[in-house]
C-alpha cells in the first residue's frame, strides 16, 4: 500500500473479534503494512489490549498522529460505544477511530489489489478445526462508482486433519466454485500443505489467484485507514450502508441549491454532519434526502417556532444531522442569534425524518430506534 506523507501519520488496523486482537501498522516509509508480534498474555481487559497496542505503537510514531480503524464483531450501538469506550480509556482519542465490520475490511483489502484480482468473484476461506468459513465478494463494475457487495457467508463441515479431509474439501472447492467464476481466493488459518491438501490444492489454483495470509483483517481495516480521506473508486455496500445523501435547501438569485452535510455509501454509525448558515425569511429549514441507488428526492421541514423575529428578518442557526439507524436521521437545530446586538435566544429545534421504508429498515437488522439524542 503505497502512501503520501501526511506529516508523519501512522495507520493501523486492529482486528477486534477475538479475544485479544491482531493488529498491523503502516507509515509512509513501509511499503506495505507490518503485523505486530504483540502478546496480550497478562492482559486482563480489553482495555489493558488496547493500552498494549498503544504502546508498541510508540515505535512507529506519535499517538495523535493515528488513524485507527477497528474491526468489530457486530456494529450494534452497544457494541461500538463499549468498544470506543475501552479504546479511550487506553489512551486512544475517539476522534481518531473507526469502527467496520468484518466483510468491510476484506472488501478494502479486495479493492486494493490490482483490478484483474477482483474481476470476477473473491473468496475468503477461513479454516478452523473441523469446518471452513467462507466469505464470497463481488463488484459491481458498471455503476459509477462501482459497487463492492459481501455475500452471505457459508460454512463448510470438512472434519478434522486427516484422511478424507483434502476429498471433502476438494468436493465443496467443485460444487461452489464450479460454475462460479472466480479470480481470487484468500486462505487463512492454513499452510495448504500440498501433503496434507493434494487434491485441493489443484482445484483452487486452477484458473484463479490464491493468496495465503495472517491477520487478514487487520489488514483491511490498515489499507482503510491510509486511504479514508481519499475519494474512493467504490463504495461498500452491505446492510450497514447509508444510501441516502442528506443536505439543505436554500435558494439564491432564484436558484435552489442544496448544500450536502452527508455523503451516501459510508456506515449509517458514522453518519453525522453539521454546519452554521444565514436563515433569511420565513423560520423553516429544509432539508433534502438523495438515494445513491436513483429514484426521486424526499423533502422535509423543520419549523423554528418562537425564533425572535430581528432587523432584516436574519438569524445564524448551527444546523446538525445524524442518522440513528439507516433509514432514520435525526436533526437540531440551535439558534446562534446574529452579532452582539442579536445574541442567541438558547432556542433548540429537534426532529427525526423517515427517509425510507419499512423493509430497509428490516433487511438492515438494526431496531427501530437506536439513537440517544445528540449530546450536549
Amino acid at each position: 500500500m503505497d502512501m503520501e506523507d501526511k506529516n508523519g501519520s501512522l495507520y493501523v488496523g486492529i482486528d477486534c473479534q477475538k479475544e485479544t486482537p491482531g493488529v498491523c501498522c503502516q507509515d509512509a516509509q513501509m511499503k506495505e503494512a507490518q503485523v505486530l508480534p504483540l502478546d496480550f498474555g497478562e492482559c486482563g481487559t480489553r482495555a489493558a489490549c488496547f493500552r498494549k497496542v498503544l504502546s508498541a505503537l510508540k515505535k512507529y510514531g506519535k499517538k495523535e498522529k493515528i488513524h485507527a480503524v477497528l474491526v468489530l464483531p457486530d456494529l450494534s450501538a452497544e457494541t461500538i460505544e463499549t468498544y470506543a469506550k475501552d479504546a479511550c480509556e487506553a489512551g486512544f482519542i475517539r476522534e481518531q477511530l473507526q469502527m467496520i465490520s468484518a466483510s468491510e475490511s476484506i472488501v478494502h483489502l479486495m479493492m486494493h489489489q490490482t483490478n484483474d484480482i477482483w474481476q470476477q468473484q473473491v473468496w475468503l476461506l477461513e479454516f478452523g478445526e473441523e469446518e471452513v468459513k467462507a466469505s464470497g465478494f463481488q463488484v459491481n463494475k458498471r455503476t459509477v462508482p462501482m459497487l463492492a457487495e459481501a455475500l452471505k457467508p457459508e460454512i463448510w463441515q470438512i472434519g478434522e486433519e486427516g484422511e478424507g479431509r483434502d476429498d471433502r474439501l476438494c468436493g465443496m472447492l467443485k460444487e461452489r466454485f464450479g460454475k462460479k467464476q472466480v479470480s481470487a481466493v484468500f486462505l487463512t488459518g492454513t499452510d495448504m500443505n500440498e501433503q496434507a491438501y493434494k487434491k485441493s490444492r489443484e482445484e483452487l489454483c486452477r484458473r484463479r489467484r490464491v493468496f495465503l495470509g495472517d491477520k487478514i483483517y487487520a489488514r483491511g481495516a490498515c489499507v482503510l485507514a491510509g486511504n479514508g480521506e481519499q475519494k474512493k473508486s467504490y463504495l461498500f455496500l452491505n446492510e450497514q450502508t447509508l444510501l441516502y445523501n442528506t443536505g439543505i435547501r436554500s435558494f439564491s438569485k432564484g436558484e435552489e441549491n442544496v448544500h450536502t452535510l452527508i455523503s451516501a455509501g459510508c456506515s449509517w454509525h458514522e453518519a453525522k454532519g453539521e454546519c452554521e448558515v444565514l436563515l433569511v425569511g420565513d423560520p423553516l429549514v429544509e432539508f433534502v434526502f438523495w438515494s445513491m441507488m436513483g429514484g426521486e428526492s424526499v423533502y422535509e421541514g423543520l419549523k423554528l417556532t418562537d425564533l425572535p423575529e430581528r432587523a432584516g428578518g436574519v438569524s445564524r442557526l448551527k444546523v446538525e444531522v445524524r442518522y440513528v439507524n439507516p433509514t432514520e436521521c435525526e436533526v437540531r437545530v440551535t439558534d446562534l442569534g446574529f452579532g452582539e446586538m442579536w445574541p442567541g435566544a438558547e432556542l433548540c429545534w429537534e426532529e427525526r425524518f423517515h427517509v425510507g421504508d419499512a423493509e430497509e429498515l428490516k433487511n438492515s437488522g438494526s431496531p427501530d430506534n437506536t439513537g440517544n439524542g445528540f449530546g450536549t
